[in-house]
């Protein structure tokens, strides 16, 4: 069956046959009479009044392009805001999370020993911490793993005044040492035990975010730094020339100074979620790296209150030390230190190391 109209079929056969008398060579001049071009006239005019019109507008207006809706993740930070934080802080100002159709909450917490609780809870989505705290709570039965590595290298150790008498912790066999965090006995025992020392329970001193106010106040002979780097400028700015001893010199093996923790039973939900964060806080890490500069302009526009001397002085330590890849796992080093917890009487039995830590991308 034709689809086109009986008027321009015969349109079209007029034309046809008008073109073909016009160009015979047989003819001397073309045989067309006005009576058919009169006929040709009026088949046009047929034709075309059986076309529709074209739409000179459309008749609704386009549909705007919905952006797809974005993710909500809670995430609690181990201690206040600092300088360990950068790679979030810059991933939020930069549209990295956004870029990955995330939105991010980060929450400081009220206490430091607080985030995994509400982790294991399930009353946040993921939560900071340090491999040492995720070995031991592990063992203690609780559903903790680790899913991006954000500071690559150990940075706890003891903290002490200069000029006391003291250049090792071989010679802290008295007096009190103040921690914040769950992990730090274990720090501060192994080190001391490195030089001979057993550190008793009483000589152990929680005060949670108050570490330099109680060095400042010579309240303690030392204390255990989750973070060395950042405290020890903050020391100094207060006036307090201070030393280091570093964990991983003094008896501990090497291990993740600060990790990103999921929940394993709401892991499987979560994943291509912590796939997109892992990937954001990836993309600003290397951007930091990359514009040292830049990054520290906009750490302090977007968070005057790290705006200060200490934090100028700590700033390219600590760039220094963030993980390019956040999300690349170092199964030998959870492996070891699994190890050095069991030789050291703190686990009855090693754990595998896929029942600690994954990389997210795998």
């Amino acid at each position: 069956m034709s689809l086109t109209p009986p008027p321009i079929r015969r349109l079209a056969a007029l034309v046809i046959a008008l073109c073909v008398a016009w160009n015979s060579p047989l003819l001397a001049e073309p045989l067309i009479s006005e009576a058919a071009i009169e006929s040709a006239r009026e088949l046009a005019a047929d034709g075309l009044e059986l076309l529709p019109p074209a739409p000179s507008r459309t008749d609704r207006a386009p549909e705007a392009i919905v952006p797809p809706p974005l993710r909500e993740l809670s995430v609690m930070l181990e201690w206040y805001l600092g300088l360990q934080h950068a790679p979030w802080i810059l991933a939020r100002e930069r549209g990295d999370f956004g870029r990955q159709a995330l939105a991010v909450e980060l929450l400081a917490p009220a206490d430091p020993e607080v985030p995994s609780k509400l982790l294991v809870s399930e009353r946040i989505d993921l939560a900071l911490g340090r491999q040492p705290q995720l070995h031991l709570e592990s063992a203690a039965g609780h559903p903790l793993v680790r899913v991006a590595t954000l500071i690559d290298s150990p940075v706890s150790g003891l903290i002490m005044r200069q000029g006391n008498g003291i250049d090792s912790p071989a010679r802290l066999g008295e007096g009190r040492l103040a921690y914040a965090v769950a992990d730090s006995p274990l720090v501060a025992r192994t080190m001391l035990a490195h030089h001979g020392i057993e550190l008793a329970d009483e000589r152990l001193e929680h005060r949670h975010f108050g570490l330099g106010q109680a060095l400042l106040a010579g309240d303690v002979v030392a204390v255990v730094a989750p973070l060395w780097i950042t405290l020890s400028a903050q020391l100094t700015e207060e006036g307090l020339n201070t030393q280091q001893f570093l964990a991983e010199e003094h008896g501990l093996p090497a291990y993740d100074g600060l990790i990103l923790m999921a929940h394993r039973e709401r892991l499987a939900a979560q994943r291509d979620d912590i796939q997109r964060l892992v990937t954001a806080l990836e993309n600003a890490t290397l951007w930091a790296l990359n514009h040292p500069e830049e990054a520290w302009s906009l750490l302090i526009a977007s968070e005057p209150g790290l705006d200060s001397a200490a934090n100028r002085r700590a700033w390219p330590s600590l760039l220094a030390r963030l993980a390019p890849s956040p999300a690349a796992l170092d199964e030998g080093r959870y492996a070891r230190f699994e190890r050095f917890l069991l030789d050291a009487g703190q686990l009855e039995t090693a754990r595998p190391v896929s029942r600690l830590a994954i990389d997210p991308s795998r």
